[in-house]
């Protein structure tokens, strides 16, 4: 019943009904109160109020019916007419803004359209810098759409890119807010008098050639202008107080060399975006296994700029990826659009190039030329040794470099030590390369590039043993920077491509390049080498190279006449450290006695040197005599020994086999919960200097111990991941190391889990270790805990 009458409660309301019925009462009470006042004045009978009363009551059911047939009736009307439902002043206002209908999809960036909108939400000035073609603009406009109801009195969008004179920027912000021009007053006391109530935001689009007149009239906008805020897009910030800037990436990326399917490409918004423009131009067009790696490929030559993945994907109209790469691999930047809409500056990446190119003074164009030889990356440091000549100081070259930075053309990389360094994106290497050549400054600079990276590889030859973990890092750092000189130095100066290979032999032991290292060294090798020490050198590092790489003859041929040689040349601590290899060497090919025979000689050695890096490597070596001989008793103290003077050296390379023959002793002794900790940190250990090889052999000893324990599963999918990573980059298979002991546990444990579970689980549960990531790989052998 109370819900009936909360309804028609409800309906008098509607109809209006009630607002007619309380202003009759109202109205009624005022008449019958007067009368009744002035009765007794104007002598007015006492039947006249009962008729007033009588009046009333009548008129009650009239003042209810009648609106209630009225209101009925204009409902109904306005059910049949929608223009009729709301009066025209309700009618919801149209949002106000001017910016461009886009006809192209908007992919990824999601990240990024988040960090903005929060920046504008702080900020009243923020700035959008990058390269030319990041998509800075297309950015700002799809944010610009998601804003519109934040600002009452609109958004609107200046393009100032056909803008040559800094004194038209204010009258064309005019002319998009159709702010007329007033006698007697300039544009800026105009523009700001028209708006200085208004809250509104403001798109300054292409301000990098009009820095200071886009900054002068923001500032004044900012500070004459409570409720606005701007939005700008620049190849360089604006350089204001109070300016928000940030530096738009470019679009996210696959590494080549992973391994790619259709799924892992949905983590990179640059193949996607290929992908849809390429669609756009050529419906047939699919993104299959067949053509991943090409489209991959393409991505990463052109750096993920959304404006040359744009137009490389246009070819696809014509050409399937793997063409276009072929053809146009060194040339993708000069690819040009189909779409006759586009500036000129956009109709290729190089046009988009050169405009950010000609803003530059002259000393910044002849720095960032020179920096074209770099690859990979640079710091401060190697800058101001090779980029450096009579016409450019070296007390200029911070300068500089800052500016090349602020205008876009080169970028910051941190690191996680906080170095600073710098890169140039590939497509701008080689537009600059190219200068470089045409102004006859190639050679001089390259010269000055070898030169720098030999000193450096030289000071890492000579510290390996007392710096590892520093030169590890350092050379990681710069591997292409060395690379580069190389390919120079072998076409142009063949006696400086044999100094640096030689220096670099020894890291690459330790690297994941087998196959690159040993084609380099191979050239070098069969070269004349007149310098009997860059020949030990080589000796040295390319035979401990192919030792780890599994060519174990040629390895023991070269460390012998590498040995012969130091010899000769009387250096004792060189001579030690070959000694090492060797025994290391012939441990693995299965002679323990000749393997300690050699330690022990090259520990001799070390002793009279009083050199503790050397020291370290050759105890290390004698330790594992008393591993391989299965004399755990003494084997372990020493190992212990290794491993702290490992960590005082911060030898990384050391810290892992320490942590190795460790596990190796737990593991002849049964104890398989602790063998499997020690390989495991082993694991940690190679992780940090970038080992996989010895990643590999320290996952089969987690293997061998997880079979110890009866966890066969884990076990065979453990060594199976080992197994594949392994054969993927051509180092030994570490269940097939001919070490005795070890071979003999391998057998024991590897071997005999897979009789114990048969031909049929074994296959299944190896595969399964084979479809894993390495990555997910190792964080499985890594968690103890889980099966």
């Amino acid at each position: 019943m109370s819900n009936k009458l909360s309804q028609f409660w409800q309906e008098l309301k509607r109809r209006k009904v009630i607002y007619f019925l309380i202003g009759y009462v109202a109205a009624s009470f005022a008449i019958i109160e007067f009368f009744d006042i002035t009765k007794d004045t104007f002598a007015i009978p006492q039947n006249t109020l009962k008729l007033l009363y009588v009046l009333a009551a009548i008129g009650l059911p009239v003042v209810i019916i009648l609106p209630w047939i009225i209101n009925r009736k204009k409902t109904k009307e306005s059910e049949q007419d929608p223009a009729l439902q709301a009066s025209p002043e309700k009618e919801e206002k149209k949002p106000l803004h001017n910016l461009p209908a886009q006809l192209t999809s908007f992919i990824g960036r999601e990240k990024e359209m988040q960090v903005v909108k929060e920046f504008i939400t702080e900020h009243r000035l923020v700035t959008l810098t990058g390269s030319g073609g990041c998509g800075k603009t297309r950015l700002a406009i799809e944010l610009a759409t998601q804003l519109i109801s934040d600002f009452k009195d609109g958004i609107w969008f200046v393009d100032l890119s056909p803008i040559s004179d800094e004194n038209l920027v204010v009258k064309e912000i005019m002319e998009v807010l159709k702010i007329a021009e007033v006698a007697n007053q300039t544009f800026e006391e105009t523009l700001i008098g028209r708006i200085k109530e208004k809250n509104l935001l403001i798109i300054l689009d292409n301000c990098e050639h009009l820095l200071k007149a886009s900054a002068d009239i923001t500032r004044s906008l900012m500070q004459s202008v409570p409720n606005i805020k701007v939005l700008a897009t620049s190849r360089e910030a604006l350089g204001m107080i109070g300016e928000k800037v940030w530096r738009i990436p470019s679009l996210t990326l696959l590494d080549p060399k992973a391994i790619i399917n259709l799924e892992s490409v949905k983590e990179s918004e640059a193949v996607l975006l290929f992908n849809d423009r390429a669609r756009l131009n050529n419906p047939e067009f699919e993104l299959e296994i067949e053509n991943i790696t090409e489209v991959v490929t393409i991505c990463n030559k052109v750096d993920g700029i959304p404006l040359a993945v744009e137009l490389v994907a246009s070819r696809t109209r014509h050409m399937n990826p793997k063409v276009i790469l072929e053809r146009f691999a060194d040339r993708l930047d000069q690819l040009s659009s189909a779409d006759s809409g586009k500036s000129k500056r956009q109709q290729t990446l190089q046009s988009t190039i050169e405009w950010s190119y000609n803003l530059l003074s002259e000393e910044e164009t002849a720095l960032f030329n020179r920096l074209s030889v770099f690859m990979g990356g640079f710091d401060l440091m190697a800058v101001e040794e090779v980029c450096v000549n009579e016409h450019l100081p070296r007390e200029k070259i911070l300068d500089l470099l800052s500016h090349l930075v602020d205008r876009s053309m080169i970028q910051r990389v941190y690191q996680p030590d906080q170095q600073m360094r710098y890169r140039l994106l590939e497509t701008l290497q080689r537009f600059a390369s190219n200068i470089l050549v045409e102004k006859g400054e190639a050679a001089e600079t390259r010269k000055r590039h070898i030169e720098y990276f030999i000193r450096i590889a030289e000071q890492a030859y000579d510290e390996r043993m007392t710096s590892q973990a520093k030169w590890v890092y350092k050379i990681r750092l710069e591997h292409n920077n060395m690379l580069a000189a190389l390919g120079w130095a072998e076409l142009h100066d063949p006696d400086t491509f044999s100094v640096l290979a030689a220096n670099l032999s020894w890291y690459w032991g330790r690297s994941n390049d087998y196959s690159m290292a040993i084609e380099i060294l191979e050239k070098v090798i069969t070269s004349e080498i007149g310098d009997r020490e860059i020949r030990a050198r080589l000796d040295t590092g390319y035979g401990s190279l192919l030792a780890t790489a599994g060519d174990l003859q040629k390895a023991l041929n070269l460390l012998k006449h590498g040995l012969s040689l130091w010899r000769e040349l009387e250096n004792k601590k060189e001579e030690a450290l070959i000694l090492a290899a060797l025994s290391d060497l012939v441990y693995g090919m299965g002679d323990n006695e000749g393997g300690l025979k050699y330690a022990n000689e090259g520990y001799a050695v070390a002793i009279e040197l009083n050199d503790p890096g050397v020291e370290l490597f050759c105890m290390t070596m004698v330790s594992y005599g008393f591993v391989a001989f299965k004399n755990t008793e003494e084997a372990r103290p020493m190992c212990r020994k290794v491993l702290k003077m490992a960590e005082e050296l911060e030898n990384l390379y050391m810290i892992f086999v320490a942590h190795h023959m460790l596990g190796d002793c737990e593991l002849i002794d049964g104890l398989y919960n602790e063998s499997e900790r020690e390989y495991g940190e082993g694991v940690k250990t190679t992780l940090k200097s970038g080992d996989t090889a010895y990643t590999c052999v320290d996952m089969c000893g987690v293997a061998m111990s997880l079979a110890g324990q009866g966890r066969y599963t884990k076990a065979l999918r453990i060594n199976a991941a080992a197994t594949s990573k392994a054969k993927s980059f051509g180092s030994w298979i570490p269940e097939d190391i001919p070490i005795v002991f070890w071979h003999e546990l391998v057998i024991q444990l590897i071997a005999g889990t897979r009789e114990k579970l048969g031909e049929e689980l074994t296959q299944k549960y190896e595969e399964e270790g084979r479809s894993m990531s390495f990555e997910e790989a190792v964080e499985y052998a890594l968690d103890f805990e889980k099966d």
